[in-house]
């Protein structure tokens, strides 16, 4: 592919099909192969062991684990698995993350040495769902998966497998995507949704595995620590969709952080706290600023990445605590909707004070109105899935409270707190790019140097970034990253705050979003990317040039010769594997909430309504 440059503007043209870059070498499948091959080898045989009576290393330890309180033994050893391959994964995804926008594409599934904790996290992930299930052994659960005479699934265990498979099939296909749509280079590509999106999932099985436990064994003290922990892990994962914005790189509309924000503060929080008491929410916000500033201090510090930030999320806990007191938690729904209220206000206003003290683009006032309007219907939402979650889990353990409502009702709310959920994402993710931006670019070379310049912009019209979203400079993905809002020096005339560079392989841009969508960008230097046929784009001082779309700019190895319904087959793909997913899991739920229901039911009480085994 090659394109075309005018005397005004960069304008891309494309004029012959790209090869895809960051596709793997045979040798890697080879390898990624092998690994997995090994490690299933090794699973098939804890589980013929197990089956057959024969004792295995993991099975004594998982006895002496359980001996300690009586733990069953299926639930006494794969949380702690499942816990250190999601932080390993996470860690990894921070790393690979900085790695990418430093230093841009990789080549392959091992191009970076980010992708191994990720890689190897994701199969602990499912191997922590398989450990449980070989150890299943009387007494069981409710509603367990009876898989043959004298064996039955805990659906905690199903549960893992289900989502750490979906994120193991996100390796290959991810491969496959670059052969054929080239590298998208953003958190939010369908792979990369589908590696992530079942990991964190994955963690809400940890919440039905000690429910399971529970029921068969009774509670045990350190169910709560744990309990708080996950709330911690949660609220780690789900910040992890707004990772772009923590760098300073976000391809999508600002609108979605808050938003994001808000889903990620209220779902986790509302479900500890409703399971765990008084000052839970708290602890895993502690557990949350103590692994999630380590992997920061780790990524800036010694691996020497551009710096990850990340929202604090105080204020939120201390609204789920402040909520939680004033309403109470019994009557789960209320106080799950009463929560998103709240934190969809102040929690959003909060993080807008935040975003000036610390994260690299700070919040318009612009923003405000459509963030605070949206997120409280992202809060009302995620506290009303939360609190569906937190009553089938009471429902699993016998926990239940009089405030419960019908079963056929608690489904409904559910429902439509998901609905609540994707209806502001899917007016916040769409971008546009209006093309109606030009400018007069003034470059003096820093100290005589023709490697960087301070650029001096004249923009026509004067006001197109009076009121916009974000205007900033960006250099990156040649060794190191600089991000920072453009300085405005008089009507219609900016400059970038520092020194963009202008040689090597930095992708040096003045990126402007206006409203809520119109996201656009003017590429300054663009090295020559020989692999993906695109040549060299600089623009030289005292010329003018126009604004183009901003993804033509971020994401320039994404082929753009392939007929439109690729991309609506290829996003409407992951649509369907997602509502599989998160349906096989739902179910899951229902069943072993049904189940454990069932199993304590009275004569002569209807279905819908079960009494509290505590009251």
């Amino acid at each position: 592919m090659t394109f075309l440059m005018s005397d005004t503007s960069p304008l891309l043209v494309p004029t012959a099909a790209a090869p895809a870059p960051g596709v793997a070498e045979a040798s890697q499948v080879a390898v990624v192969v092998g690994v997995v091959a090994v490690v299933y080898a090794a699973l098939a045989w804890l589980v013929l062991r197990e089956r057959t009576g024969h004792r295995t290393l993991l099975g004594a330890l998982a006895d002496r684990v359980a001996g300690l309180d009586g733990t069953p033994r299926w639930a006494a050893i794969s949380p702690f698995v499942q816990t250190a391959a999601i932080l390993a994964a996470g860690f990894g995804v921070w790393w690979d993350i900085s790695f990418h926008i430093d230093h841009g594409r990789d080549q392959g599934p091992f191009g970076t040495p980010a992708h191994y904790p990720i890689f190897f996290g994701l199969l602990g992930v499912m191997a922590s769902g398989v450990i449980t299930c070989a150890l299943a052994a009387k007494p069981v659960p409710a509603g367990s998966l009876r898989l043959r005479p004298g064996w039955r699934l805990p659906l905690s265990g199903v549960f893992v497998v289900v989502c750490g498979t979906f994120s193991l099939i996100g390796f290959p296909l991810d491969d496959t995507w670059h052969r054929i749509f080239g590298e998208d280079v953003t958190l939010w590509g369908p792979t990369h949704i589908l590696m992530i999106g079942g990991a964190v999932i994955a963690l809400f099985a940890l919440f039905l595995l000690r429910a399971e436990a529970v029921q068969v064994s009774g509670p045990r003290r350190r169910y709560v620590f744990l309990d708080v922990v996950t709330g911690g892990a949660l609220l780690i994962a789900f910040e992890l969709f707004a990772t772009e914005f923590d760098y300073g790189v976000p391809q999508f509309p600002l609108l979605n952080q808050p938003l994001l924000l808000v889903l990620g503060t209220v779902l986790p929080l509302v479900l500890t706290r409703a399971r765990r008491g008084p000052g839970s929410a708290l602890g895993s916000l502690l557990v949350y600023l103590v692994v999630r500033g380590s992997i920061t201090a780790l990524v800036a510090g010694p691996l020497d990445r551009v710096m990850p930030h990340f929202p604090p999320y105080v204020v939120e806990a201390l609204l789920v605590e402040g909520v939680a007191l004033v309403v109470g938690t019994s009557r789960r729904f209320r106080f799950g909707s009463v929560t998103g209220v709240v934190v969809g206000v102040l929690g959003v206003l909060a993080e807008y004070g935040w975003s000036h003290v610390w994260m690299p683009i700070p919040w318009p006032g612009t923003l405000l109105p459509p963030a605070l309007g949206l997120g409280v219907v992202m809060g009302v939402g995620a506290g009303l899935v939360a609190a569906w979650v937190a009553t089938r889990l009471d429902d699993v353990a016998g926990t239940g409270t009089e405030g419960a409502p019908p079963v056929r009702r608690g489904h409904l709310l559910a429902a439509v707190g998901l609905a609540a959920v994707f209806v502001p994402l899917a007016v916040a993710v769409p971008r546009s790019a209006t093309p109606d931006v030009r400018a007069q670019v003034d470059l003096a070379p820093q100290a005589g140097s023709s490697r960087s310049a301070v650029a001096t912009v004249h923009l026509h019209p004067a006001d197109a970034a009076d009121h916009a979203t974000w205007f900033i400079a960006t250099s990156f993905q040649g060794g190191h990253t600089h991000i920072a809002p453009m300085v405005r020096v008089s009507e219609g005339v900016w400059r970038t705050p520092f020194p963009i560079r202008l040689d090597g392989r930095y992708k040096s841009t003045l990126r402007l979003h206006r409203g809520l969508h119109d996201m656009l960008s003017l590429p300054v230097h663009m090295p020559a990317d020989p692999q993906i046929g695109k040549p060299e784009i600089r623009v030289s001082s005292g010329s003018q040039a126009a604004f183009v779309d901003d993804e033509q700019v971020l994401r320039r190895e994404e082929r753009t010769d392939l007929p439109g319904w690729y991309w609506t087959a290829g996003y409407g793909a992951l649509g369907l594997v997602s509502a599989l997913e998160l349906g096989i899991l739902a179910w899951l739920l229902t069943r072993a909430g049904a189940a454990a229901r069932a199993l304590r039911r009275p004569a002569g009480i209807p279905s819908g309504r079960v009494p509290s085994l505590t009251r």
